[in-house]
């Protein structure tokens, strides 16, 4: 298909004109043209239909080819002009060239002017072509730049080799990882610094072997701060399968995962929250029918004890079955009050009383290795709360307290007055706990215990038992300096009757 070619020719000669455009037409170009012999016509020409070809002779009695080169590039366009000449010489030819001409054809020479036209119109198109993919490139640069200077995600293109570097960081990075993009580009050592070490090496295998698949990071900002971002990225290969670059996107997603994270403790403290109703059951039942043989056995005592002399030399030892029955019906009690079998009965006590008393019936049970200290301030106020409740969380901590000191050691119980009331604390000299256990002391189904040698559950409900009745239960604990269990609780007159 012949594309015709439109021509302004600045030739003040017909003849010469028409010979120009028949050579042309007879070497196979469809050609139309517009004849202009001076500057003003030029002009006229090319604002109203710009030519695909300009020719023009050297010198014109009204216009010279350097003037009609002058116009052209005045027009701003990039078309052929081609000198058609047999007054010129081979170094106002050669000027011609230098100044923009894009060929030479000497008139008695015409043969040469249809491949010469042929040629330039070519080159032209290739060179529009250029432009339009450059101006194309450029747009779409600039969307690119604007799209990633305001996107949220981190945009990253890393080269493997021959020397690992992070080419492109977006400014997203200074929100993200609190460090300028420009900070982190290079060498990526600058940014795996900021990797936590447990994901540093998937990251980096990540960027040398791109699959395609998500990978969650963990990053630690400049100020401590712990996010969390997932990694889209993919491989740029040659033809021969090379890796040429990596490129992908950091999103923001820690959030979610905190979402994830609370959704998930909530979910665990539900199925503990589950456990513990159904151990408080199963506690309960147990308990109420243990109560019933202690009302037995405590019944018989009293009315043994009624029957015997003061001073039958058996009447001790059955003292202290009544009191061991007293002390499991308070346990038994306790039990009932977890299995929501029976409501507890919080009255005023001295709280001083029920620390000796109990410590009394417990301290055959340590052993001759433990030494149990009571340092008791005189005439405290009185303390609401169910005493068979009070009285287990004494017994959790001490026992918890006798554990921590399998060679032997001393434990201290101590009663202060406090600013809201009354504070006591038991403190050992066992073998302590690091910050991570101590954090975790109170939270349900946590033990440091071999299994089935612990529950987890005493001093969870001990805390509980505090904070229903008001009060507070803190922790304090160091390896090798032994623990202190602190127990804070209101005066009885500072708490209304439930």
């Amino acid at each position: 298909m012949i594309v015709p070619i439109h021509l302004l020719l600045c030739e003040d000669d017909d003849n010469d004109a028409l010979m120009i455009v028949a050579r042309l037409r007879r070497d196979g170009l469809d050609v139309t043209h517009e004849r202009v012999e001076d500057r003003e016509a030029a002009v006229d020409a090319l604002r109203r239909r710009p030519p695909d070809v300009v020719i023009s002779d050297y010198r014109m009695p009204y216009l010279t080819a350097e003037v009609a080169l002058r116009l052209v590039r005045d027009a701003a366009l990039d078309i052929p002009f081609i000198l058609v000449s047999g007054q010129i010489g081979d170094e106002r030819a050669a000027s011609l060239m230098r100044a923009g001409a894009r060929d030479f054809v000497p008139k008695d020479r015409l043969t040469r002017l249809a491949p010469v036209v042929r040629r330039e119109l070519r080159e032209a198109e290739c060179r529009h072509e250029r432009r339009r993919a450059q101006a194309a490139l450029r747009e779409s640069e600039q969307r690119f730049r604007l799209f990633a200077d305001n996107a949220p995600d981190i945009i990253f293109r890393c080269r493997p080799t021959p020397r690992a570097e992070i080419e492109y960081l977006s400014p997203a990075a200074a929100v993200l990882l609190g460090c300028d993009p420009g900070e982190l580009s290079g060498d990526p050592g600058h940014v795996l610094s900021l990797v936590h070490p447990a994901d540093r090496a998937r990251l980096e295998r990540s960027w040398a072997s791109p699959g395609g698949e998500t990978l969650v990071v963990r990053w630690r900002r400049p100020d401590g701060t712990l996010v969390w971002t997932e990694q889209w990225a993919v491989g740029i290969h040659d033809d021969d399968g090379r890796l040429l670059a990596v490129e992908g996107i950091l999103r923001d997603v820690t959030a979610e995962v905190n979402e994830r994270r609370e959704r998930e403790r909530l979910e665990r403290q539900l199925r503990q929250a589950d456990w513990l109703r159904s151990l408080g059951t199963l506690a309960g039942g147990v308990a109420h029918d243990f109560n019933n043989l202690l009302a037995v056995i405590r019944g018989h005592a009293e009315l043994a004890l009624d029957t015997l002399p003061e001073d039958v030399p058996g009447r001790v030892d059955l003292e202290r079955i009544h009191q061991a029955a007293e002390r499991g019906g308070a346990l038994t009690r306790r039990l009932l009050t977890s299995g929501r079998m029976e409501q507890p009965q919080p009255r005023a006590l001295d709280l001083n009383a029920v620390i000796e008393e109990t410590a009394r019936l417990l301290c055959p049970m340590f052993g001759d290795g433990i030494e149990l200290v009571t340092l008791l301030e005189p005439a405290l106020p009185p303390v609401r709360i169910d005493r068979g409740r009070l009285e287990h969380v004494l017994l959790n901590v001490l026992i918890n307290a006798c554990a921590a000191m399998p060679d032997g050691g001393r434990i201290t119980i101590e009663s202060v007055r406090a600013a809201t009331g009354v504070r006591f604390s038991v403190s050992d000299t066992g073998c302590g706990m690091p910050p991570e256990v101590a954090e975790r002391a109170f939270e349900p189904f946590f033990t440091t215990k071999e299994r089935g040698q612990g529950t987890g559950l005493g001093l969870s409900i001990a805390h509980g038992t505090v904070e229903d009745a008001g009060g507070r239960a803190t922790l304090t604990s160091e390896p090798g300096s032994g623990t202190t269990v602190r127990i804070d609780l209101p005066a009885a007159a500072r708490l209304a009757v439930r």
